[in-house]
């Protein structure tokens, strides 16, 4: 019991603990003008890092909203935003100088330190991305494979912010004890939350189930779906749910009178199915080819791959019954949660069962990019034996109406978040994200604690009143024995995490005074940002040659290049980046010696070195190729367990082409693996969901349905 207990504030506290984050940095754009406005008195000088200017403004932005729907590694999260904080309050400060001095801004080597500055904070916008959710999360498995991109990118960053003048002045040692103890602290509760989280999350070696990525590769495919003829999926006439045979659904052994629930016309029959009880409700599809019927049965079939939860109702396909359509879903004896806490006492230690089943459930829904929207007890069906389904949630509430069943405002606002009530119609509307989910959980967890609905018989206006003032439903327990409450105080300090509704904070950017390095008084020859004496410019010599900051091309622009077959300007942006340290750009370079695309020179073992370098980066397909580079290479010698490796880690990272070959070496028991069909056909199946087209051959080949599971055997 307490390993089920400590494992539920375990995965909540990762959850909930998501801050608002920094605020108060204006848009982009506007940065961006106004940092030109500042400084452009000092001339042509400022011009090349305008641009720079823009894209750290943006990627620094970007990585705000990022943090602030962080559901995991938080701690890590929160080092990085410390140099993110420094970064911003160095861009702010050329805001509010009027002058830099031109001697740096018409420094060749300062404008490369720029290059590089933004190009840091895009990998680390990338890295708390990764750690922040689980699918990203994969990618770092190994603890140390985690500390040491981590360390990598501090160290680069604040190497660069030296060179930029802009040095955070604190102290290493406690600035390193500070990321040590995030990195322990944080590794330590993923590890923990990895082995006790089950649900259908992770297999039984702790590695993320494959079904999470098929649903997000299918998820991100048809929720676009604008156009039938241009719907961008392998054998789109089959994203279908399963068709079960009527004759397979079979009156139950032993009549109840609960076989039939609900009213006309949304009653749920009791059935068998294969030696499952079903429960089979009325439902309208468009049976026709328009983008509603495509949607609707793509939207089907993701809810059946969800069964690999057991705390998701499972759906197992569509029928006829009755001459009705129906879905056959996962049968609940015991009706809702609601239902059962308005007719029984739910003990203490069973709602410690219950509360972290519900948890499961929604974080494998998190995990697939899903939020339920409508967290609650009423939402939540029970089987005989007290587990846990979640329903009623974006992909299963189709019945017999002619629109889906959404709840009223009235029913819902029991549990709503804070700011999802004080939106108004006169605005843009408040995103539902990640926070108010787990809002809406505490608020279910108190319903289930306390087996009532929160703030009942209240008015709308009253609930909104109450929960945007901070306050929140009272929280008194019985007199129970000590170990019940134990249960209870774990069972308070959720609802309270979760239901506390965190204010906008004070920009991390805003730090102690002489926290910055402005000028480089501390350490260096300070970079003079004069506030008085005007804006004159010193004479132009030697020295001061506007024409010796040749503006880097950016790498997007390269590769668009490329693909225009401009090969010697894509070369030479890619060369210029490379030198910066640009890991994409290293790349790109190996793939033009691979290639031999400029002048027809080939030179494989330097591609090699720069895939690799690529790769230990973590881009997917510098790691297919790197793998590839040590097939027939004579320069270098095979070596299986490398090639493999790197394989492995393109295939987790989404590499169609490394997904087939690993799928079609377990499936056929090449380069000497073991033949294994259940885990070659799932590597095939998340090729064939990214259009790989040998792998669509084979699954037609094997007659496998790329969107139906169970067919491995």
């Amino acid at each position: 019991m307490e390993k089920v207990v400590e494992s539920t504030p375990t995965v909540i506290s990762n959850a909930i603990d998501v801050t608002e984050g920094l605020t108060g940095l204006a848009k982009n754009t506007d940065v961006a003008k106004n940092a030109l406005g500042a400084v452009g008195a000092v001339g042509e000088a400022v011009k090349p890092f305008v641009p720079l200017i823009s894209a750290v403004t943006l990627v620094i932005s970007e990585i705000i909203v990022i943090y602030e729907n962080a559901q995991y590694n938080k701690r890590i999260c929160n080092s990085l935003m410390d140099r993110v904080g420094a970064a911003e309050q160095a861009i702010k400060s050329l805001q509010r100088r009027k002058a830099e001095n031109e001697k740096h801004f018409r420094n060749a080597e300062y404008y490369k330190n720029f290059v590089r500055f933004v190009d840091v904070l895009k990998r680390i916008k990338g890295f708390i991305k990764d750690v922040s959710e689980l699918q990203g999360y994969k990618k770092f498995f190994h603890a140390n494979s985690i500390k040491d991109k981590f360390d990598s990118l501090v160290k680069e960053f604040e190497t660069v912010m030296g060179d930029l003048h802009f040095t955070m002045a604190v102290a290493d040692e406690e600035q390193r004890r500070v990321d040590h103890e995030a990195l322990e602290q944080d590794i330590a509760d993923m590890k923990r939350f990895l082995e006790q989280i089950k649900g259908g999350i992770v297999d039984n070696t702790n590695t993320l189930n494959t079904v999470l990525q098929e649903v997000l590769i299918m998820k991100g495919q048809i929720e676009h779906i604008s156009d039938i003829s241009k719907v961008n999926l392998p054998n789109s006439d089959s994203i279908k749910a399963v068709e079960l045979n009527p004759d397979d659904l079979l009156d139950p052994g032993v009549k109840s009178d609960t076989d039939r629930r609900g009213s006309q016309p949304n009653y749920i029959y009791k059935k068998v199915y294969k030696y499952n009880e079903v429960a089979c409700k009325a439902i309208i599809i468009p049976n026709d080819d328009s983008v509603k019927a495509q949607r609707v049965q793509a939207q089907l079939a993701i809810l059946g791959k969800l069964r690999d939860s057991p705390n998701i109702l499972k759906f197992f396909g569509l029928s006829n019954l009755d001459g009705n359509r129906v879905m056959v879903n996962e049968w609940a004896e015991m009706g809702t949660l609601r239902e059962v806490y308005e007719k029984y006492d739910i003990a203490w230690t069973a709602k410690v069962h219950i509360a972290t089943d519900i948890c499961r459930g929604i974080t494998f829904l998190h995990s697939c990019s899903i939020l339920h929207h409508d967290v609650r007890c009423e939402n939540i069906l029970m089987t005989r034996n007290l587990e846990p389904k979640i329903t009623n949630f974006e992909y299963s509430r189709y019945n017999a109406s002619t629109t889906t069943n959404m709840s009223t405002i009235t029913e819902v606002v029991h549990w709503m978040a804070p700011e999802k009530l004080r939106q108004s119609k006169d605005v843009k509307p408040v995103p539902y994200t990640f926070k108010c989910e787990i809002f809406s959980f505490g608020m279910t967890l108190w319903e289930l604690a306390f087996e009532k609905i929160p703030y009942e018989h209240w008015d709308m206006s009253q609930i909104k009143d109450h929960v945007v003032a901070g306050k929140r439903e009272k929280i008194s327990f019985g007199d129970v024995p000590p170990d019940i409450q134990q249960i209870q105080q774990e069972l308070k300090s959720i609802i309270i995490s979760a239901n506390i509704f965190q204010k906008p904070l004070s920009s991390p950017a805003l730090l102690p005074p002489k926290t910055l390095d402005l000028d480089g008084s501390m350490k260096k020859a300070p970079i003079s940002i004069s506030d008085e004496g005007g804006l004159e410019l010193p004479d132009l010599g030697d020295e001061f040659n506007i024409d010796e900051i040749e503006p880097v091309m950016p790498l997007e622009e390269g590769i668009a290049a490329h693909k225009k077959k401009d090969h010697k300007t894509a070369w030479e942006c890619f060369e210029a980046h490379s030198d910066l340290g640009n890991t994409t750009a290293k790349y790109w370079m190996g793939y033009y010696l691979w290639e031999g695309w400029l002048d027809g020179k080939k030179d494989r073992k330097k591609a090699s070195e720069l895939f690799k370098e690529a790769a230990d980066d973590g881009i997917s397909d510098a790691q297919l190729r790197y793998a590839f580079s040590l097939v027939n290479n004579p320069p270098i010698k095979f070596d299986r367990a490398i090639f493999l490796g790197y394989l492995n880690k393109a295939a987790d990272n989404n590499n169609p082409t490394a997904q087939f070959n690993l799928g079609d070496m377990y499936l056929n028991g090449k380069l000497k693996m073991e033949k294994d069909r259940k885990k070659g056909i799932k590597y095939l199946r998340l090729a064939a969901l990214n259009n790989q087209p040998k792998a669509i051959e084979i699954l037609n080949k094997e007659k496998i349905n790329i969107y139906i599971d169970g067919q491995e055997e």
